[in-house]
């Protein structure tokens, strides 16, 4: 035992100074792995989101909060095309106007929509979007010939007097109408910012022959008091708006839509 101690002590030098190169090369070693430089990461809570679908946005009458000066007669919650000619009233009025189609015009109407197919250069998107268009059409017409009683719009809340007053989403397309007829595929965002959010904005839209949004931009010159969640909601429910087809129509319609929000 004594002469493992006695060699321990001859070479003690030399095992400490073994030791500090190991652990030396060691901390180098590892120093050089991490990256050089300062790397700043994002905290997740500011980018992480949940994206919910427009068409899955439920609101609840009570879960609406309005400002103590706001008076319901002020906006209505409808949709409006500025071209509508319809007598305009504040007592007795319909979102959309009656428009019953003879099976004659329809008829047509999917002739034209079959031309349009046959005449589009546009892409691949725009001919399924066409195509899609014309199905739904002719399974329509097929109804209508089937039982004629039926030949009427699909929207109840029709009739020849507008609302005279102020209401949240008004639109101008030229040549172009709403989808079916029915003002609600021209969506409304009004209430979906947060406190708050309150004011006008217009949004520039291109609308292909078939009625298919193709581009929305906001107009800063046309609307006041927007945000950025305003903004956002007004061409995210733009592009997901839809209109009627027009033959008539040039390929890329330009037009408008006026969106109020109402802060909650």
């Amino acid at each position: 035992m004594n002469n493992l101690f006695d060699q321990l002590d001859k070479y003690k030098f030399g095992i400490i100074i073994t030791m500090a190169v190991l652990i030396g090369v060691y901390i180098y070693l590892m120093l050089d792995s991490f990256p050089k430089g300062y790397i700043e990461y994002e905290p997740f809570h500011r980018a992480s989101h949940v994206e919910i679908p427009p068409e899955e946005i439920m609101l609840q009458p009570q879960n609406i909060m309005l400002p103590a000066d706001f008076k319901p007669e002020d906006v209505k919650n409808m949709t409006r095309d500025a071209n509508d000619s319809r007598e305009r009233s504040f007592e007795n009025y319909y979102e959309n106007q009656s428009t019953p189609q003879s099976i004659a015009e329809a008829e047509q109407a999917v002739y034209d929509l079959e031309q349009q197919m046959k005449d589009a250069t546009g892409g691949q998107e725009a001919r399924d979007a066409i195509r899609d268009e014309l199905a739904a059409r002719k399974a329509r017409l097929e109804q209508t010939k089937q039982n004629p009683s039926n030949n009427r719009p699909t929207n109840q809340n029709t009739g020849n007097t507008a609302y005279a007053g102020s209401v949240m989403v008004e639109f101008d397309v030229p040549k172009h109408t709403a989808h079916q007829n029915n003002n609600w595929y021209v969506r409304n965002p009004g209430y979906t910012c947060p406190t708050g959010s309150s004011g006008t904005v217009t949004i520039v839209v291109k609308v292909s022959q078939s009625g298919s949004v193709t581009s929305a931009t906001f107009d800063p010159s046309r609307s006041s008091g927007a945000n950025s969640c305003m903004i956002e909601q007004a061409k995210k429910y733009a592009k997901i708006s839809r209109f009627n087809f027009a033959k008539d129509a040039a390929s890329s319609q330009t037009g408008w839509i006026s969106y109020r929000f109402i802060s909650s």
